[in-house]
């Protein structure tokens, strides 16, 4: 996935959020000028799969403790990876799909996402 975001992204700025519900499973990766800055993926299956670079200001309550998994016992990771996912999309993007929606947040209700078709020509 890493090359693909990296080839379309040229020397752009570029961020990528990856979360599935169904299996627990996160990924982060900012770039900026065609190189990788950060890249911590997880699920609760597999545990820790990439963990790359400088962890990111939103992460630090997470990988201190402060934002335990309370509700599930004997969960494998020490925090839910979607719940990091979520502040990954607060502060990458400026929205949230689930979770604590503040003032500074977009509602994705209100995003408009164009889409283009090729013509053949």
């Amino acid at each position: 996935m890493s090359d693909m975001v990296t080839e379309l992204a040229g020397e752009r700025h570029v961020a990528a959020v990856w979360m599935h519900s169904g299996t627990d499973y996160m990924g982060i990766g900012p770039w900026a000028n065609g190189r990788l800055l950060r890249a911590v993926s997880m699920s609760s299956a597999d545990g820790i799969i990439e963990n790359v670079g400088e962890p990111l200001s939103f992460e630090a309550p997470f990988w201190e403790g402060r934002r335990p998994v309370i509700h599930l016992s004997n969960y494998p990771l020490p925090f839910h990876p979607l719940g990091m996912g979520s502040e990954a999309l607060r502060e990458l993007f400026g929205f949230v799909l689930e979770g604590r929606i503040d003032a500074d947040c977009v509602d994705v209700e209100d995003l408009q996402v164009p889409t283009f078709t090729q013509v053949a020509g």
